[in-house]
């Protein structure tokens, strides 16, 4: 331990996060441009077939499909919501029919304990009551209880109106 005992201090640590390469330094505003032109083609990338496929897209194009793609991820996850909502409800489920709504893809599910004859007809009646259309409707059985499961997809309608359905739904048992 020549020269005092001090061991020699090391700044590599502290100066770390603040060092950059020397291109870096200098790429200024076209450097920028060519980082964003990058991300924006990075982002055009991973949008499925929603772009011009014989020219390069522009950033307002990119933009546009990204918040398409979005908003369809959005209503997806919201309709997968509603299928857990019932499929969680389990065996041992209330007599009462269980209802979700998911009112930005207006995808009604619900889980009516016992399947009776016109049930699906009584449940599209309650749509037609409400002057909302019914685009695609479908009966699955849930379980070995017996139980059924009615999905719903319909047009885009009020979330007055769609509580009244949902409302209308739930008193069929």
């Amino acid at each position: 331990m020549a020269g005092g005992g001090l061991l020699p201090l090391d700044l590599s640590l502290a100066t770390a996060g603040a060092s950059a390469s020397a291109g870096e330094r200098r790429a200024g505003p076209r450097g920028h441009r060519r980082t964003v032109s990058a991300l924006f083609a990075e982002l055009g990338a991973m949008l499925p077939n929603d772009l011009p496929t014989n020219r390069p897209a522009s950033r307002e194009e990119i933009v546009d499909a990204a918040t398409e793609r979005v908003k369809v991820l959005e209503d997806t996850a919201a309709v997968l919501e509603t299928y857990r909502a019932v499929r969680g409800a389990g065996a041992g489920a209330a007599p009462r029919p269980e209802v979700a709504v998911a009112v930005g893809t207006v995808c009604f599910c619900a889980r009516l304990p016992a399947p009776r004859p016109g049930s699906l007809t009584r449940v599209l009646e309650a749509f037609h009551r409400r002057g909302v259309e019914v685009l695609v409707a479908t009966v699955a059985r849930h379980g070995h209880g017996g139980a059924a499961v009615v999905t719903v997809n319909a047009a885009a309608a009020p979330p007055e109106v769609l509580e009244l359905i949902r409302a209308d739904i739930a008193d069929i048992y």
